[in-house]
């Protein structure tokens, strides 16, 4: 048995497992590795949008970003597999000729025993690899139904995010009659970015149902009125990725506002592209 294929493998094995459960089930913003992976993915989308111009690269950000999301996970949860069933020769071993299985191979039946499908031209070749086949089958289950659960969340929160900034276009947030309307509806849609704070790379070609866009006018409009404000910005403050220290003066919690729309939205940069008084 090689011990250093079979620790690089379990150690890889943990930090994507842990990075997935953070991400998933902590319900507390995402993995190191995700976030990671979610922001390389975004920067590519926001070239290929400027480069292209076209509205319908604009509507694939989220998906492009959920989909390189999953694709790490799969990546990093079956080359860990692979390499602790390649630490011993005999772990998977060919059913036709019973030699032991190459890399391609091996990769296969990892494959197939995370899929549960189980089609494939190798078995294991021990009880005791038969059976850390079925923990990979587990691994695999664990790891689809989370996902689907989680994309889900995301998507729910997209939905949840563009009725608020809708809602509070409609309404004046400056008004301080509107505040029972609109701060219980924000403070729910921050502590669900929260959870899913890939919900915020979730872009659209119409500006105004631009999450992040809508959550810096509303603060902009409602910082007209500045007892009003303070509670809004105690709840903005919350943000995922977002750090406004107490002591900024309102004018500069916009500015660092501003800043974290622009690493969510292709909408353009700055105040000439969004206007301060909407």
């Amino acid at each position: 048995m090689n011990i250093a294929i079979l620790l690089a493998g379990l150690v890889l094995l943990v930090m994507v497992l842990a990075d997935f459960a953070y991400t998933t089930v902590s319900a507390n913003m995402t993995g190191p590795l995700t976030r990671r992976v979610a922001a390389g993915v975004w920067q590519v989308h926001s070239l290929l949008a400027r480069i292209s111009g076209g509205r319908w690269v604009r509507r694939a950000a989220g998906p492009l970003v959920m989909s390189g999301v999953a694709m790490f996970w799969i990546a990093g949860t079956s080359l860990a597999w692979l390499l602790v069933f390649q630490s011993d020769p005999q772990a998977v071993l060919n059913k036709q000729t019973d030699t032991p299985a190459g890399w391609a191979q091996s990769y296969a039946f990892v494959g197939s025993a995370l899929s549960t499908v189980g089609a494939s031209n190798a078995r294991a070749g021990t009880t005791v690899w038969d059976i850390v086949a079925m923990a990979a089958a587990v691994n695999g289950m664990v790891v689809l139904t989370l996902s689907v659960t989680f994309v889900l969340n995301v998507t729910q929160t997209v939905t949840t995010g563009r009725g608020v900034v809708m809602l509070a276009d409609l309404v004046d947030p400056a008004d301080t009659g509107n505040r029972s309307t609109l701060l219980p509806e924000l403070t729910t849609l921050c502590m669900r970015l929260n959870g899913a704070p890939l919900a915020l790379y979730y872009s659209t070609d119409r500006e105004e149902l631009s999450v992040p866009d809508g959550l810096l006018r509303l603060a902009r409009r409602a910082a007209r009125t500045p007892e009003v404000f303070e509670d809004y910005r105690h709840i903005l403050k919350e943000l995922p990725h977002f750090d406004a220290p107490e002591d900024l003066s309102s004018g500069a919690f916009l500015e660092k506002l501003a800043a974290w729309r622009d690493r969510f939205s292709p909408h353009g940069t700055g105040d000439e592209a969004h206007g301060k008084g909407r």
